[in-house]
């Protein structure tokens, strides 16, 4: 009883550390989890004296057990120090091996049935996972939740580095607005986004590149990125959109412009490569010409009818799809809606209703979100992309610096003979980060470690494994040798024979003792209980003490709680009426 009580505590509290219920504060939550596991400690721990026989020790330690015990634990921490330096990593290549050969046999039933019911693609862990390096805005390829009434506050951690290959490449990016695209979604349902369903397939290198088909006149730029290799599991590729060629021996395409980068074998914490792009969006087009869409779910609406009316009904407000009415949108949500990193909706709400229709304010999530359904009920193929923006220029090693507050979505739109274009909405001065030059003494944080806010540097662990494989072995061989050598005979003389090699006396046997104490007629050592009966002024159930004692001592009779309990009680009360 009182272990399924301490389990169900531990339980409990584990519930209420992993932030269940949401609306508890989370000292409150801490508090009741610690409260709660005192509390079953305390029960667990206090118990009754054992109604068992407990084996006494023959002798007293020795300094040659204690010797034994210390090398024993220090073969112990010697095992796992060799255990937890070698098994992470071999561990971890093992299951990416398992995860591509499991990825690899899916088809598309599973790979829907997987997105659909866990709102995930290949190339991610959920929604507490991580993607390159854990960012405020997203943490994977899957589903993308809407933020309601939790600030957020960015972090200034580097996660990628773009390098141009040169000068000019650099001055094209640096006349523009810079957008990074990780991954993409298409389907807004139960106020999240989910990937589109796609049969996985695998896109091999040619000539050590792998080549798309844009057809564009506009220059096209090269660059390389940098970027942390994602701990745990696959990476997606990083690039700008318009994506011409990258240099990696395959990618595996999990969803539209969504790439998982292959196994990293050069490189243990990063990834680089090139890549050429061609950069493109709205601010470049003259004319809008809906394009068919490349699937049904980029024209889809949330399915709450009143919601859809509401949307509808706003986006006939700018119009047929022409620029026009799209600049009209996007003055729209930049006069009329207010950029926060505390979105401070109601739980209760529907976060996108509330954000176009109630509060009004909200940042890049709730405005490309806004600007996808929009869109789509006006007629035009839309969907939401992650990655980031802005970015910070470093001019003499021609770099610039991608930091986890500019983690940023927008909205893309599908146009005829131009593809998907990126349609920013999101104001221009925004909390997460924007476009800036480093000063001409600022030092770039490459090629320091990706975190500023975790330095950790990696030491040789060869010397220490080395030193703790030799001195576990040698512990190891002392510690047998220990076991094995011949102990001389305990010496053992009639008196304590009884007393320190046969086990303790029962409860009840102690109880008599007492009691019998009690009386004035202590029990000498060696006397059995029947000839002490007999010397005393023996109680009413001495015949069913002693009956009960030789059954259980020379016979075969099995140890009765209920009986001894009696016995305990009677000679508790005898040992009383001596007071």
């Amino acid at each position: 009883m009182r272990s399924g009580l301490l389990i169900l505590a531990i339980i409990t509290g584990y519930i209420l550390l992993r932030g269940w219920p949401e609306q508890w504060h989370t000292i409150l939550r801490i508090f009741v989890a610690a409260s709660l596991l005192v509390v079953a400690f305390f029960f667990w721990g206090h118990c009754d004296r054992p109604t068992s026989t407990l084996a006494k020790s023959a002798r007293k330690p020795r300094a040659f057990d204690y010797l034994s015990i210390s090398l024993a634990v220090l073969l112990l921490e010697c095992f796992f120090l060799l255990f937890l330096s070698v098994v992470p990593e071999k561990s971890e290549r093992f299951a990416i091996s398992i995860d591509e050969i499991l990825r690899s046999s899916s088809n598309y039933e599973k790979g829907k049935s997987r997105i659909e019911s866990q709102g995930m693609n290949e190339g991610s862990n959920g929604e507490d996972g991580s993607l390159v390096t854990s960012n405020w805005l997203f943490s994977g390829p899957g589903r993308r939740s809407l933020n309601k009434n939790k600030k957020v506050r960015p972090s200034n951690r580097p996660e990628v580095y773009l390098f141009p290959s040169t000068p000019n490449d650099a001055r094209i990016l640096l006349d523009r607005e810079r957008f990074l695209r990780n991954f993409t979604l298409a389907t807004y349902r139960e106020e999240s986004w989910l990937p589109l369903s796609l049969i996985p397939k695998t896109l091999l290198a040619k000539n050590k590149a792998i080549n798309f088909e844009i057809n564009s006149n506009r220059p096209k730029i090269s660059y390389e990125i940098s970027h942390q290799v994602k701990r745990g599991g696959p990476t997606l590729a990083i690039t700008i959109p318009n994506l011409i060629s990258i240099k990696q021996p395959s990618l595996r395409e999990t969803s539209p412009d969504t790439f998982r980068l292959s196994p990293n074998t050069i490189r243990d914490k990063e990834y680089r490569y090139e890549a050429t792009s061609i950069p493109f969006d709205f601010n470049d087009t003259l004319k809008i010409i809906p394009g068919t869409p490349p699937a049904p779910e980029y024209m889809e609406l949330p399915d709450n009818p009143k919601l859809q009316g509401k949307i509808k009904t706003l986006a006939a407000t700018f119009g047929a799809p022409t620029r026009e009415s799209l600049l009209s949108l996007r003055r729209y949500l930049h006069e009329n809606y207010r950029y926060s990193l505390d979105p401070a909706m109601p739980s209760e709400a529907e976060p996108i209703d509330s954000f176009l229709f109630e509060t009004k304010t909200g940042y890049c999530t709730h405005f490309a979100t806004a600007t996808v359904l929009l869109a789509r009920a006006m007629g035009i193929p839309a969907r939401i992309a992650f990655g980031w923006s802005g970015g910070r220029y470093f001019s003499a090693p021609n770099l610039f610096v991608f930091r986890a507050r500019e983690a940023h979505a927008w909205a893309e739109i599908y146009l005829k003979d131009r593809g998907w274009v990126i349609f920013e909405t999101t104001p221009a001065v925004r909390e997460e980060g924007s476009p800036s030059l480093a000063g001409i003494n600022e030092i770039s944080p490459y090629p320091a470690n990706f975190g500023d806010d975790e330095v950790i540097p990696k030491q040789d662990t060869t010397p220490l494994l080395k030193a703790s494989f030799w001195i576990g072995s040698t512990l190891f061989i002392l510690l047998i040798g220990a076991l094995i050598i011949k102990r001389s005979p305990i010496p053992a003389s009639e008196h304590n024979l009884v007393s320190e090699v046969l086990p303790n006396s029962p409860n009840y046997l102690s109880a008599f003792r007492r009691a019998s104490q009690a009386h004035g007629n202590p029990m000498p050592s060696g006397r059995t209980l029947r000839a002490h009966l007999e010397s005393i002024a023996a109680p009413d159930f001495a015949t069913d003490l002693l009956q009960y004692h030789y059954a259980v001592l020379y016979g075969d009779q099995p140890r009765n709680r209920l009986i001894e309990k009696k016995l305990l009680h009677q000679l508790r009360k005898w040992e009383k009426e001596a007071t």
